[in-house]
């Protein structure tokens, strides 16, 4: 499967890029297999059980890069509960697909999306 325009947009003008002061919620996960070892954190600004906002930062490939993009701007608006119940199938669609060499991505942006709301 070739990349989609969606993916290409957030990989090329990645949105949300940085860390947010005073987070509410954080985590920082790691991917470590497949000759990749990308790492990726997500700061969340959280009110009244809602994602007002939310940052990342990666040291990444292309694929991490698109799925973070894309996990902060689907986090934005949703509840705590709704992202810790986030998979890697929702950002599979919020990206209009992957390609199968990328899922890796995907897997670690819906991770760190739960795991920053565990923190919240």
């Amino acid at each position: 499967m070739e990349p989609s325009a969606t993916y290409l947009e957030h990989f090329q003008a990645p949105k949300n890029v940085g860390e947010l002061e005073e987070p509410r919620a954080f985590s920082e996960v790691v991917h470590e297999g497949g000759g990749c070892f990308d790492r990726l954190r997500v700061t969340l600004r959280v009110a009244d059980g809602v994602v007002e906002d939310a940052k990342w930062r990666a040291r990444a490939c292309s694929g991490t890069v698109a799925a973070a993009s894309a996990a902060s701007e689907w986090a934005i608006g949703k509840t705590v509960a709704d992202v810790a119940a986030v998979t890697s199938a929702t950002l599979i669609g919020a990206l209009d697909g992957i390609p199968e060499r990328k899922r890796h991505s995907v897997e670690l942006a819906a991770r760190a999306l739960r795991e920053a709301a565990a923190d919240s």
